[in-house]
């Protein structure tokens, strides 16, 4: 598998995005597939590098006024349709099978481009701002919290902090980490200002423990930080205060700290991996809706940049007085095996179904609850079937497969062409601890299947109970297809002409 990564990282947006696409990108590598990046010239390409991965970059260039641009298009240091035909000729170069995004002045239309290069080429995108058209297979979107609908919606998402993408030394320090936890009183502070500082909180902090003096205060922040300077010098008056810049351990440090005062932002899920208390800080705009929910769900107490200048020492007493409920709620957010979360829904395959998998599918279809949920609701009968998956493999009326992600089973499909080319469907999840979305991704993968064999019309038939198949179908597009019958709901949904 090859995938090009394409994110940028520099003052005005920080380096969050580089970071988690490099986390991403050390997934793939453990899963022996071959990642590369794309990113404008200027910003974080050493740092890819270093990292171990090759960099294409994009020269930088004048950005042209676009009334239908994104909101965040102020970021783009390059016109869009050079970013696109330098990503998509590296896409077409490398023969890559994603490609993955993460920039929030690109879009809908950035990615048509890039597939003119790539047309078979799949899409993940990152975003957790909802604020425009993503035109991607794939969405990950790991700070949404709530179930509410997205403003511009998409086929297949990967949401919540199950998928937050964590570097693999966090979740091997969360169970210490966890452990001490609510063992003491606080008595060593961590801040982690981000990894530019623009918005100057390492000093704010550093100042607001002023009031704190039997605290112990690590700052862990960028080399390059604005604010080193700064830093340094305080940290210089304080014997209590020390300056770590980019410690190769960044798990351990926080994993040793009581409590934090840090920047919100990707660093938010490292924090609840591990359970440590944060004071955090919303230094842009675009962190306010992630924080808000954090904050919700008792796992921070959120300021935002304003509210920290009048009022942080406050903010860290009630911190130190609610540390261990915080603690607790915050870890039970995010695990930190995110991203290998996203990796199997990356490596999710569709194969036919054959005679090995008799047993597999036996077993699913006779389950209680997709029997309860089965139009059909009688057990099957183990010869029937056999002969049943045997002469499926002579068939040429539709399509008979079973879904996997991550190398692992999860589930069944099956269409067949009823004529005229209107074709009849059904589905199951059968694993019962499949990762959530799993139904919701293997469907929209067999239509793209469908689509392919000639497929114009899909057609279903729901029990009326079924109330989650009722929503998958409704999410896929499908609209009512006459009155119920017998407490059966029909289905049909247009897939348009075939190519």
């Amino acid at each position: 598998m090859r995938v090009l990564i394409r994110a940028d990282g520099d003052v005005r947006m920080g380096g969050g995005h580089v970071m988690r696409c490099l986390t991403l990108a050390g997934a793939a590598a453990r899963r022996g597939w071959d990642a590369s990046f794309v990113t404008v010239q200027g910003g974080m390409g050493a740092r890819i590098r270093d990292a171990g991965f090759d960099v294409v970059e994009v020269p930088p260039s004048d950005v042209p006024n676009d009334a239908k641009a994104p909101p965040h298009a102020h970021w783009l240091r390059a016109d869009p349709r050079d970013d696109a035909r330098v990503t998509g000729e590296a896409a077409a170069r490398l023969a890559a099978d994603w490609l993955i995004w993460d920039h929030y002045g690109l879009d809908a239309r950035w990615v048509d481009a890039v597939r003119a290069h790539r047309p078979d080429i799949k899409v993940l995108a990152l975003d957790d701002l909802d604020d425009r058209a993503l035109a991607s297979d794939l969405v990950l979107d790991q700070t949404r919290l709530d179930r509410a609908p997205r403003r511009h919606p998409v086929t297949c998402a990967l949401t919540g902090p199950d998928y937050a993408l964590l570097r693999p030394e966090f979740a091997a320090a969360r169970p210490a980490s966890l452990t001490r936890r609510g063992c003491g009183d606080v008595a060593r502070v961590i801040v982690m200002p981000g990894m530019m500082d623009a918005a100057g909180l390492a000093p704010m902090a550093l100042n607001a423990l002023r009031d704190f003096p039997d605290l112990q205060a690590e700052v862990v922040m960028g080399a390059g930080n604005q604010s080193a300077d700064a830093v340094a010098a305080l940290c210089a008056e304080n014997p209590c205060w020390t300056f770590t810049p980019e410690p190769p351990d960044m798990a351990a440090h926080m994993a040793a700290a009581d409590l934090c005062i840090g920047a919100a932002g990707m660093t938010g899920w490292e924090r609840c991996c591990l359970g440590l208390p944060t004071v955090a800080v919303a230094v842009a705009d675009n962190q306010v809706p992630s924080l808000t929910g954090l904050a919700e769900a008792g796992a921070v107490i959120a300021l935002t940049l304003e509210d920290a200048r009048k009022g942080l020492a406050d903010a860290i007493r009630t911190a130190m007085g609610t540390a261990p409920d915080m603690s607790a709620r915050a870890a039970a957010l995010c695990d930190g095996l995110g991203a290998e979360r996203v990796m199997g829904a990356m490596d999710a395959a569709l194969r036919p179904v054959t005679e090995a998998d008799a047993r597999l599918l036996f077993d699913w279809r006779n389950s209680p609850h997709i029997r309860a949920m089965s139009l059909d609701r009688s057990e099957l009968v183990w010869d029937d079937h056999v002969a049943y998956v045997r002469g499926l493999q002579r068939r040429a009326d539709g399509l008979w497969m079973v879904y996997s992600e991550g190398g692992r089973d999860l589930g069944h499909v099956n269409a067949r062409d009823t004529g005229g080319g209107v074709w009849k469907w059904g589905f199951y999840i059968g694993a019962d601890d499949a990762p959530k979305g799993a139904a919701t991704r293997m469907l929209a993968a067999f239509l793209g299947r469908m689509r392919a064999a000639g497929a114009r019309t899909v057609i279903a038939e729901v029990r009326a109970e079924n109330a989650a198949s009722v929503a998958l179908h409704r999410k896929l597009g499908f609209a009512p297809d006459g009155p119920a019958r017998s407490g059966v709901l029909a289905f049909a949904l247009c897939l348009g002409e075939t190519g």
